[in-house]
């Protein structure tokens, strides 16, 4: 099971800062083993933001994102104890979710 992703959310008045840390590989399929052969690619190539289940951040991704991207995000509009979502799906289909709320800064 792959590493929990980690989002941090807090308000102040009514803007949101959010940082998400997504625990991934990022593998481009340019890389060599130690013994010469290719690493497979193996990115994310979407990611979605919702507040209260409602997008409002969606994204695409490639080969150019750095392991275990950080993203960081303001919102405006948003209140103590809203809920945050995030999802991701790499090429390989694989997913990933967690939620979290936003608490008082």
């Amino acid at each position: 099971m792959p590493d929990p992703i980690k989002i941090r959310a807090t308000v102040k008045g009514d803007e949101g800062d959010v940082r998400v840390l997504l625990p991934h590989p990022m593998e481009s399929g340019q890389r060599r083993d130690a013994a010469g052969q290719l690493v497979a690619a193996h990115f994310i190539v979407s990611v979605t933001l919702s507040l209260n289940g409602k997008p409002v951040i969606e994204g695409a991704l490639g080969t150019a994102v750095s392991v275990n991207p950080l993203f960081a995000f303001q919102l405006s509009g948003v209140k103590a104890g809203d809920r945050l979502s995030v999802a991701w799906q790499d090429n390989k289909g694989q997913r990933g979710q967690a939620e979290s709320s936003f608490v008082a800064a």
